[in-house]
């Protein structure tokens, strides 16, 4: 399984769309964490309507900004954090298997969270290991600081231990712009903090441009495209009910047929990390070496 972050230079390059439509579209369990600083949209959006019991709508009394009174509640105990979040969960649909955890209600709370993300990250990493659910990350938009990330205004500890992080770029000059600068400096967090250059690609938004064409500008892969639909975004940024052909929609589809490939990748990226991990060890430093030797004279 794997846990793949999307993330932006600009706060209208449709990473909500995009994380949204994968999430529904996703094959297997998945759970989505909204995880923008400047505040959570599904809540206003897609969540709007749907119930998670009969009766029971989502209220300010759910969410992310719930995390760090239960965290601080538990201080010195050893219980499991997972019961906590897990109340704090919402389906994204009428299925058991597509749930979100609703963002911010005001992006002031975003200072209360410094010290939940490494127990927020253990519960994303055990539904991603443990219950073999995919985890996709709602990141928004990155702010810098002093060249990197800003250690507040974004969820970098989360990116740094992201399988995949996918910088989502709209097909308009604008957006590759300041996709450019951004890309750099996530290049240069994740060589410095997480999983290496290689954990960060590109979501290419629209298809006015080839992705070949937009990966060479940017100088970093594009991993993935997904074309833009005006019926399947509208229900995303709306929910409701699905209106009829909205999952045949080339949104939908392209969502569908995406999961998989970003699946397979961010799966190579976690095998490539454990096994680096590993290879810190004295008696995997030895078979390495083996291995290696065997190699150069078989």
């Amino acid at each position: 399984m794997a846990m793949i972050a999307l993330v932006s230079a600009g706060g209208s390059d449709g990473v909500t769309t995009s994380a949204t439509a994968l999430a529904l579209q996703s094959s297997r369990p998945v759970l989505l964490a909204e995880l923008d600083m400047s505040g959570g949209r599904l809540r206003h959006r897609l969540l709007a309507d749907i119930e998670r019991a009969p009766g029971e709508r989502l209220t300010r009394e759910i969410g992310l900004h719930k995390l760090p009174q239960a965290n601080w509640e538990r201080a010195g105990e050893e219980s499991d954090f997972t019961p906590y979040v897990s109340q704090h969960l919402w389906p994204m649909d009428d299925s058991d298997y597509r749930v979100v955890l609703p963002g911010l209600t005001d992006p002031r709370q975003a200072a209360s969270l410094t010290s939940v993300w490494p127990t927020l990250l253990n519960v994303l990493r055990l539904t991603d290991q443990n219950l073999k659910w995919d985890v996709l990350v709602d990141g928004g938009r990155m702010v810098v600081e002093a060249g990197g990330l800003h250690p507040v205004l974004t969820p970098a500890p989360v990116l740094h231990q992201a399988d995949l992080v996918l910088l989502v770029v709209r097909d308009t000059p604008e957006s590759q712009a300041f996709a450019y600068s951004m890309a750099k400096v996530l290049q240069a967090e994740l060589e410095k903090h997480g999983s290496g250059t290689r954990g960060l690609g590109v979501l290419l938004l629209g298809d006015r441009f080839h992705r070949d064409e937009v990966g060479h500008y940017l100088e970093i892969p594009v991993l993935g495209q997904l074309p833009w639909d005006e019926a399947g975004a509208s229900y995303v940024m709306r929910g409701g009910k699905m209106p009829r052909g909205v999952s045949r929609s080339r949104l939908m589809r392209s969502a569908h047929d995406l999961m998989g490939p970003l699946r397979e990748h961010a799966d190579r990226r976690q095998l490539h990390r454990q096994m680096r991990t590993q290879a810190t060890s004295p008696a995997a430093a030895r078979l390495m070496q083996q291995l290696q030797q065997g190699v150069r004279h078989g």
